[in-house]
């Protein structure tokens, strides 16, 4: 933490802010009791906050710890306030829960401030070194410990005058009219003026690059470095990283990348792999940690595995203390007991697993755990970095919350975007502005309210601009690097007043993000150009190798081909041969309910709901049927379903599975028909290559005919439009299988066999059936979509597999994303969904 005054060195006559640690050297601090709010919250809740806390606990214990941290600075002596004196209210409601959660906490304080409170229990002449303050330099709305810090290190050391300032803005110019209180009622406007400069960039990495770039310029023009400042709110390692490539010197970057916190997310992680149902994010996470007694590329393997859905961890079989150690981690824990005994043993196991288990809040006792409460006693510590480094030569690195370390000549701001110059004001998580008020004339505690927020945030905006010398450069980043929009800060109005001929604040941002480097105004040192990409082939030859047998059973022969890889053949060859030789790509994602995960569990409910040889079940039947189906498919496919966080949408798909089973009933009632195999596995030959895959469903007709199904968790539009384009495949497959079987022992395809064999798609959403091969009656749900479904898709699979066997792998080109949604009727996900390995080698064919 940095303190809001300056202090200086007495050796080298350096102004500078004085931090937390520098304090706690200075003085001999003791190191400070953990300070743990969020455990002693929900540990014994307040009635105050104890339903918000039941119904939003992590939302509850970040607000009352705010609002608990705000009462602590308030305090001029960092000692708990009485206020015994108070009438019953609200207010005092509010505030005597919050100070008998502080003096739960005991001795603990927030971060930066125990340095605070030995010094000011230290008699004079405790110190290392003497710390005189800097006249003037305190923020005249700095709380009151930090006004009582100040007071109490100048009255120990003196104080000294404020270094002088280069020199004043030019008078007259735009820079001056603002130095003289960007918050005035009046400001003297006057034509934009080269002491202020607005620029509007790409994204941050953009600004980044320009910032060092100007500050080049600057530079080879004659300036020292050290009179150039850069200021900026967030991680500041796009600004080292461009000014790094420039060559340029930067004071006041962080001595080391940010720590992150092992112990407690190890603590944090091990507690939800206890707690059922376990994110498959969680146990990847632990088996990356590294506390594990593995080496860092075993734990890459298993959760590389973990994320592909194998959670059994075989990689660490061949050491058996790893691999019972993971079957613990696996372990469910239903009792206290059995928690407490499996966190005992893998802790046991773990390096500074005593650490680990000492963050742990597993209560005493029997009975089964009450896991938000243990998961809100939790401590997991912000990302701590290290002290930053300054030097005199450097460019100034100034933070957005913090006032100016000194003075420049020239200002780059980095993110003048909205929310910053001046930062957005926060209400109280706990008290009304008036009840702020009411408090502060009561009591004298000075609480922070929205009011007060922002005018710390306008005086800081006005300390910064009162830095400068020279010149301002504003530059607005368009998009953050995630690619949302951003907007220009609400600080470009105030300056727009010093500023005549404007009519909308905006027009004075010069956009350069549609500009190259090459064209900013000012100089852009590029690094050396990277080779020229060479063509790409149109296809990639292979010439003498069976690429049909890159995947082999045990015997030796090629493994069969399944419909939902001959698709991806048809979309995408290369995408195709990545999956064939295993490097698909492995992206990691947290758990959602997408397609897929939706169309897993229907299937499930539906195989174990309408079951082969057995009578149509009835609407109450289903009723009964299916929550019991989905429970089970759940377990089996999308365990995080079932936790609290995901109830509506848990729900919302059960009344969708209900109402499809419920449609689907009727198309059975109506087709009068039998079903005699369910997720059915079924072997056989088509164009020349063996085939096996899974039918979801075959059902008999009363003419004999069967009727191969398969359920798509979608809406009949996209399915019908690709039947009427002839580039359905998946379907056709199936009765190809059945056509031209291979056979083995008990393979249940007897009842198949010499039957006519239509197929049909049946859309789960809306209740659509769509067949083909099947004459329909009068009066039918379905509709035949006839019997050219396949054309186009049985035509171009059959140029790929030609392809194939001579040993060309067919590249995609820029044209076949469009082809595919317009001319064949559905999205190619090999191309729009698939490895950036894909997308990398498409040819760009240029447009007539």
């Amino acid at each position: 933490m940095h303190y809001p005054f300056l202090v200086i060195d007495p050796r080298s006559g350096l102004q500078y802010r004085l931090t937390d640690t520098g304090l706690a050297e200075l003085s001999l601090a003791p190191i400070p009791p953990e300070w743990s709010p969020g455990r002693a919250i929900s540990e014994v809740p307040d009635p105050v906050w104890a339903d918000s806390l039941a119904n939003a606990p992590v939302e509850t214990i970040s607000a009352v710890t705010t609002a608990l941290e705000d009462l602590v600075l308030a305090t001029p002596d960092l000692r708990v306030p009485v206020v015994d004196h108070l009438s019953d209210s609200r207010a005092k409601r509010h505030l005597s829960a919050l100070i008998g959660l502080w003096r739960t906490l005991g001795d603990g304080l927030p971060e930066g401030l125990a340095p605070l409170r030995h010094v000011l229990n230290l008699s004079n002449g405790r110190f290392l070194d003497p710390v005189p303050v800097v006249e003037g330099s305190i923020d005249p709305l700095a709380p009151a410990a930090m006004q009582t810090l100040y007071a109490r290190l100048k009255e120990e050391f003196g104080s000294v005058p404020a270094s002088p300032r280069l020199r004043a803005a030019a008078l007259g110019s735009r820079l001056h009219a603002l130095q003289g209180g960007v918050t005035a009622q009046q400001l003297e406007a006057a034509p934009l003026d080269g002491s202020l400069a607005f620029f509007g960039l790409r994204d941050p990495a953009a600004a980044a690059d320009f910032s060092a770039a100007r500050a080049r310029a600057l530079i080879d023009d004659g300036l020292p470095a050290r009179e150039i400042s850069v200021l900026t709110a967030g991680d500041p390692r796009q600004i080292a990283r461009a000014f790094a490539a420039q060559g340029v010197p930067l004071s006041g970057l962080p001595a080391a990348l940010p720590q992150r916190d092992i112990i407690g997310e190890t603590a944090l992680h091990l507690t939800l792999a206890k707690r059922p149902p376990t994110p498959a994010m969680v146990l990847a996470s632990l088996a990356l940690s590294p506390l594990m007694p593995w080496s860092a590329q075993t734990g890459r393997d298993l959760s590389e595995s973990l994320m592909g859905g194998d959670f059994r961890g075989a990689i660490l079989t061949a050491t058996p203390a790893h691999k019972e150690l993971w079957d613990d981690i696996r372990a469910s824990a239903s009792s206290l007991a059995q928690l407490r005994f499996l966190l005992d043993r893998i802790c046991d196991q773990l390096a500074q697993g005593d650490q680990v288990r000492a963050r742990l809040p597993v209560p005493p006792g029997e009975g089964a755990p009450d896991w938000e409460a243990i998961l809100r006693g939790i401590q997991v510590m912000p990302h701590t970095s290290a002290e930053p480094d300054r030097n005199l030569e450097g460019v100034s690195l100034w933070a957005a919350h913090e006032s100016p370390w000194r003075s420049c000549r020239h200002l780059i701001v980095t993110d003048f975007t909205d929310g910053l110059y001046p930062t957005r004001p926060r209400a109280n998580p706990l008290f009304l502005d008036s009840e702020i008020a009411a408090l502060r004339e009561a009591t004298g505690l000075a609480l922070r309210g929205r009011a007060e927020g922002l005018a710390q945030g306008l005086s800081l905006f006005d300390q910064q601009l009162q830095a400068v010398t020279d010149s301002i450069t504003f530059l607005v980043p368009w998009r953050d690097l995630s690619g949302g929009r951003l907007q220009p800060s609400a600080g470009l109005s105030l300056v727009a007043r010093a500023i005549s001929g404007v009519e909308d604040a905006s027009d004075l941002i010069t956009d350069l993000s549609r500009l190259s480097p090459g064209d900013w105004p000012v100089a852009h040192h590029h690094l050396p150009p990277l080779a020229e990409a060479l063509e790409l082939p149109e296809a990639l030859d292979f010439a003498g190798q069976d690429l049909l047998s890159l995947r082999r059973k045990d015997d030796g022969t090629a493994k069969p081909q399944s419909p939902s890889r001959l698709e991806t053949l048809l979309v995408s060859p290369l995408a195709w041969l990545l999956g064939e030789v295993g490097a698909e790509d492995m992206s990691w994602s947290a758990e959602e309910l997408d397609v897929m995960a939706k169309g897993n569990i229907a299937h499930d409910v539906f195989e174990h709901v309408f079951l082969k040889d057995l009578s149509i079940p009835d609407p109450d039947t289903l009723a009964a049927a299916v929550p019991e189906a989905y429970e089970r498919a759940l377990i089996r496919h999308a365990g995080y379903l079932r936790s609290p966080s995901w109830e509506m949408e848990r729900r919302g798909l059960e009344r969708e599975i209900m109402a499809a089973a419920l449609r689907w009933r009727d198309h059975l009632l109506a087709l009068k028909a039998k079903i005699i195999g369910n997720e059915i596995w079924l072997a056989g030959e088509a164009h020349g290559i063996s085939l096996h895959g899974k039918a979801d469903a075959i059902i008999e007709l009363p003419d004999g005919a069967l009727l191969i199904v398969d359920h798509k968790k979608s809406s009949t539009s996209g399915r019908r439009k690709r039947m009427e384009a002839g580039w359905d495949l998946q379907a056709g497959l199936y009765r190809d299988m059945i056509a031209r079987p291979h056979r083995r022992e008990g393979d249940g395809m007897d009842p198949l066999i010499g039957r006519k064999v239509a197929v049909a798609y049946h859309l789960m959403n809306d209740g659509g059936l769509l067949t083909s091969g099947l004459p329909l009656t009068d009066g039918s749900p379905a509709r035949d979509m006839g019997d050219a479904v396949n054309e186009g898709a049985v035509e171009k699979l059959a140029e790929r597999l030609e392809e194939l066997g001579a040993g060309r792998v067919v590249l995609n080109t820029s044209e076949d994303e469009a082809f595919f949604k317009k001319e064949a009727g559905f999205t190619p996900y090999a191309l729009t969904d698939g490895s950036a390995f894909v997308t990398a080698f498409i040819r760009q064919i240029e447009e007539e």
